[in-house]
């Protein structure tokens, strides 16, 4: 599941794939920013990252993988809605 929280500046969307695990620490954020003509909009994708210390098992690996593969292809699908609503916006006020 993907947490969507709406701001000012844009949509921070919140992976959470190993919930109620110990690698629960192990989300993945991504923030999509207003959409700006002639710029789009900017998006950060941030992530804690596996090290020696606390490395992912191969499940993991996988499990973490699918959260990502599914948070990009949400975060495309609000970037394309923030380009909408924008520009939408801008033709409804002519």
């Amino acid at each position: 599941m993907i947490d969507r929280e709406v701001f000012d500046w844009g949509v921070r969307l919140t992976a959470q794939p190993f919930k109620g695990t110990e690698q629960q620490a192990m989300t993945i954020c991504s923030e999509i920013g207003n959409y700006r003509p002639r710029r789009g909009a900017e998006i950060r994708i941030t992530f804690p990252a596996a090290s020696l210390e606390n490395p992912l098992r191969l499940l993991d690996a996988q499990i973490w993988g699918e959260a990502m593969l599914k948070l990009v292809a949400e975060t495309r699908a609000v970037q394309a809605e923030l380009r909408s609503a924008a520009t939408g916006n801008k033709k409804n006020r002519r």
